[in-house]
């Protein structure tokens, strides 16, 4: 509209995503007018070649699920662990109404909503000052915890050479995990504990 700073708007309309609704916009770009018909006309000149057989597809699969916005989720991690390098951290940010750390990576527009467990591991394993964690990789995967006498599957974080920790119960309601270098820590059971997923 006449008179409204374009840039100065767009700040105040991103800042207000990510205070109110958790959205980040990992992309931004201006796209003319003209820019638009001529890649209109390009595509129509030149079609997307037609594949026959077989194809690889990893590549392609690879760039699509690394274009993914939002939290991870459990679901994410069913088909395997990820090795990603840590972008930032976002401190105590409103998500869905609760306060939260959020954890961003390098590769990847997906974040990862701090719980307990996952907050005391980073500051065990990559220091106390996140202004020190950019660059360092870290592996994502599931496993498993107990909650209130009912075993659940977790996003945990660990280090890149050191093999999965394994649970060991402790006692009803509680849970132990033996760590990669091979001592064994309990765990409380912890309300944060559920909060892996996203419920929607």
């Amino acid at each position: 509209m006449p008179g409204v700073d374009g840039i100065k708007s767009f700040r105040a309309l991103l800042k207000a995503a990510l205070r109110d609704y958790g959205l980040r916009a990992i992309d931004a770009r201006e796209i003319s007018a003209r820019n638009e018909d001529e890649r209109a006309r390009s595509s129509s000149l030149h079609p997307p070649p037609t594949h026959h057989g077989d194809t690889t597809m990893s590549a392609f699969s690879e760039r699509i699920r690394n274009q993914k916005t939002g939290f991870f989720r459990v679901s994410d991690f069913e088909g395997g662990e990820r090795t990603l390098t840590v972008a930032h951290l976002d401190e105590e940010l409103e998500v869905f109404g609760e306060t939260k750390d959020v954890l961003n990576f390098q590769e990847t527009g997906q974040q990862l909503q701090l719980n307990q467990t996952n907050s005391e591991w980073l500051l065990d394993h990559l220091g106390d000052d996140p202004e020190t964690w950019p660059g360092k990789k870290v592996i994502l995967y599931l496993a498993p915890y107990e909650y209130k006498g009912e075993m659940k599957q977790g996003i945990r974080l660990r280090l890149p050479g050191t093999p999965a920790p394994h649970l060991v119960a402790s006692r009803p309601g509680a849970a132990s995990s033996v760590l990669g270098d091979g001592q064994t820590r309990a765990h409380p059971e912890r309300k944060d504990d559920i909060d892996d997923q996203i419920p929607f």
